[in-house]
């Protein structure tokens, strides 16, 4: 039992812990160009939803009952941009995923009291190239799971359990994408990465757990992804799965 508390708020302190590393100078830089990323993919998704909705909505209601719009826009609003705000936050961290990956060491570099070692461009372009490969494994490895559970949501008597499975799976999901990164960085396979995050399921399923409420929180999660990659590598690092 207090193992399990230790590992709960150990997760959650992680998290935490991740808005202060990136402010650390010498790693502010890598969190303004995947934010920029952020603030313009959540910009057009929210612009969208509202056009798109306000629109829909006013025209499912009869006319005598559009003064309701003003209470069901809201309502339906929060519930869409919630499951929108997670999605676009998958494509955008393939799109910064190189800028996270150097986060990652030079948060890492932080926490052992090293300074951050440059990368030439060669090297920042090879790493690119292998960060966008494994962000497009790991996006299959979702689609993979979350397709059957988006029919399962559909399916009447079965879709009661859908919500539930789907918020699990997306915890523990985005604590394998948060912690790629650093895995990445040392060189660990995709399997053996699986193999850690179940080490502490707690642990584990915390971390993603708040990852996962950050995403869905307007303003918060324009920072949500970069405070999650700093937090995943401290909680690794302190868990002594980085070496």
């Amino acid at each position: 039992m207090k193992t399990n508390l230790t590992s709960f708020s150990h997760g959650i302190g992680s998290f935490i812990a991740g808005f202060h590393l990136i402010r650390q100078p010498g790693l502010r830089r890598f969190v303004i160009i995947p934010l920029l990323i952020n603030v313009v993919l959540f910009s057009v998704a929210s612009w969208l939803l509202w056009h798109y909705l306000s629109t829909m909505v006013d025209s499912m209601l009869p006319s005598w009952l559009s003064w309701l719009a003003w209470l069901i826009l809201p309502i339906f609003m929060t519930s869409i941009l919630a499951i929108v705000y997670y999605c676009f936050t998958l494509v955008a961290n393939i799109i910064a995923a190189p800028f996270y990956g150097q986060l990652s060491k030079g948060v890492e570099a932080h926490l052992k009291g090293q300074p951050y070692v440059e990368v030439d461009a060669d090297t920042f372009l090879k790493e690119v190239f292998q960060m966008l490969g494994l962000e497009l494994r790991k996006i299959t490895y979702y689609l993979l799971r979350a397709v059957p559970l988006l029919i399962l949501s559909v399916i009447p008597g079965i879709n009661v359990i859908s919500l539930p499975l789907w918020l699990l799976f997306s915890a523990w999901f985005l604590t394998f994408e948060y912690a790629g990164y650093s895995f990445e960085n040392h060189k660990i396979l995709f399997n053996d990465q699986k193999r850690m995050l179940n080490r502490s399921r707690v642990n584990t399923m915390t971390f993603g757990s708040i990852s996962l409420l950050a995403t869905t929180i307007p303003v918060i999660n324009l920072f949500a992804p970069a405070v999650a990659v700093a937090g995943a590598t401290k909680l690794f690092y302190e868990r002594g799965e980085l070496g």
